[in-house]
């Protein structure tokens, strides 16, 4: 399904969202020196609702990121011409994969 990717960014929110609440309330119920208390409820909730995210994350920048890494791919395909190409039986290109004396 090519839209999951989608579905899962708009679920991420809500997702968060609930995380955050719950981490909050949690959070506040325990019995914690004041200045501590404060700070926790503060950062703490964010980093919670952060790892609630990013499961749901993760398929949509991975969806883009295969998206660019094949215009990457065809753009170095189509801007290597004939006469830049180095011929495959050249001794001086180390790289040739058709060579089995190159080292890796």
């Amino acid at each position: 399904m090519r839209s999951l990717p989608t579905v899962l960014l708009i679920l991420s929110l809500p997702a968060g969202a609930i995380a955050y609440v719950v981490a909050t309330r949690i959070l506040s119920s325990l019995d914690l020196p004041n200045g501590l208390s404060d700070f926790l409820v503060l950062i703490a909730p964010l980093f919670f609702a952060g790892l609630v995210m990013v499961p749901f994350l993760i398929p949509f920048f991975d969806r883009k990121a295969k998206a660019d890494l094949a215009e990457h791919r065809r753009a170095v395909a189509s801007s290597t011409a004939p006469s830049d190409a180095v011929a495959e039986d050249d001794p001086s290109d180390p790289a040739d994969p058709g060579d089995p004396t190159a080292t890796p």
